[in-house]
């Protein structure tokens, strides 16, 4: 509630809480001496009689975090700030088949230079993010597929940034899971059913359900780019036939540099389409209408409330939207969409690092907050 600023005395957390005057009056000393609060200059709305309530406010440098998303063509980095979000940002090109350990070593500089960019050092640091393109197994936190990054199959990421940055934890997850998280606390927190959809150079999802985000048993739910739509064509991933040999950025810049179009990257097609070329617009809008198939299949599946489209493409915006809406209402029975909503992502191109909110939520739940208090 303090880091939300929707109650900051002590009488204002009573209110908000419902809980015990005498609990409330306590509670804020621990977390002021653990450094989660501090106090806040002057006291909140009208000038009170007498002495001054205290005014809490949530202390910043007690949950920096730093979070990078890797896609196959590009990555991001962020320093976020749990309350104000992303302080600072850099992305560059990336090769993912050069390996993990020369693309992590980019992105721990890169780290390095947005802490200098928010003037923060690495000793302010809380935890590292990282969203993938691809299977994370959750056990172990490694990528699991032996195919598509076939050299980072297993590799213990987890302890390369733990061993540069003194040990502090360390969250993986698929990039389209990170996405979904971020978008339904920021943008959607009133909606318990969200599918998000994260169209780049590959395809992949990220479902919330009942408000949690939902792995399945070992952290591949929401793999969707590989499902069999019957194509034939040959994918990446060693099958024939995937969704992403539709509708993935890889395949649609192939297809247009065999039309003599310049396409090397999502932003490529982007740019093509809003130029109004019609091969891309033809190629994006199929492209939709094949995410679309699989979308009305998850639609039946699981009823969200909301599907939200992000990722490279989705800058797209209705060229892509349009076909899978198309798909989606052309395909699923009318209940499951009698309410549903289908837009791009709110949180556009920083969905997937807005708040790193899977570390950011680890770190300041309840439990991990009291066990830091009653180390003390």
């Amino acid at each position: 509630m303090i880091r939300n600023q929707r109650a900051r005395t002590r009488s204002e957390l009573v209110r908000a809480s419902g809980m015990a005057r005498a609990t409330v009056e306590n509670r804020p000393t621990g977390l002021l001496e653990a450094g989660y609060i501090v106090y806040g200059a002057g006291s909140p709305g009208a000038a009170s009689v007498g002495r001054p309530a205290e005014v809490f406010e949530f202390n910043h440098k007690s949950g920096i975090i730093l979070a990078a998303e890797l896609g196959l063509d590009h990555y991001q980095v962020a320093v976020n700030d749990p309350a104000a979000g992303i302080l600072a940002a850099a992305d560059a090109p990336v090769d993912l088949d050069s390996g993990p350990e020369h693309v992590l070593w980019q992105v721990d500089d890169r780290f390095t230079a947005v802490l200098d960019q928010a003037g923060l050092s690495a000793a302010e640091v809380r935890a590292v993010e990282l969203g993938l393109p691809g299977p994370v197994e959750t056990s172990t936190g490694r990528i699991n597929s032996p195919t598509t990054m076939s050299k980072w199959y297993k590799f213990d990421l987890r302890a390369f940034f733990a061993d540069r940055h003194d040990g502090i934890p360390v969250f993986l997850e698929n990039d389209a899971q990170l996405m979904a998280l971020s978008e339904q606390r920021k943008r959607w927190p009133d909606t318990d059913n969200l599918l998000m959809i994260n169209a780049g150079m590959s395809i992949d999802g990220g479902p919330i359900h009942n408000g949690r985000l939902f792995r399945g048993s070992l952290g591949s739910a929401g793999d969707i780019g590989h499902l069999d739509r019957g194509s034939g064509r040959p994918c990446r991933c060693g099958n024939t036939g995937s969704l992403e040999t539709a509708a993935a950025g890889w395949v649609i810049a192939r297809d247009l540099r065999s039309l003599g179009r310049d396409a090397r990257t999502a932003a490529d097609i982007v740019a093509l389409t809003r130029e109004g070329d019609p091969d891309v617009v033809g190629l994006v809008r199929r492209a939709g209408r094949a995410i679309g198939d699989v979308v009305a299949d998850l639609v039946g599946v699981l009823n969200p409330s909301v599907v939200t489209v992000g990722g490279a493409l989705a800058e797209a915006r209705e060229t892509l939207l349009a076909g899978i809406r198309e798909s989606v209402y052309a395909r699923s029975q009318p209940l499951a969409t009698r309410d549903l909503q289908i837009s791009y992502s709110l949180l556009g191109g920083d969905a997937g690092l807005t708040g790193a909110t899977l570390a950011s939520e680890h770190l300041l739940a309840p439990e991990a907050v009291d066990a830091q208090l009653s180390n003390r």
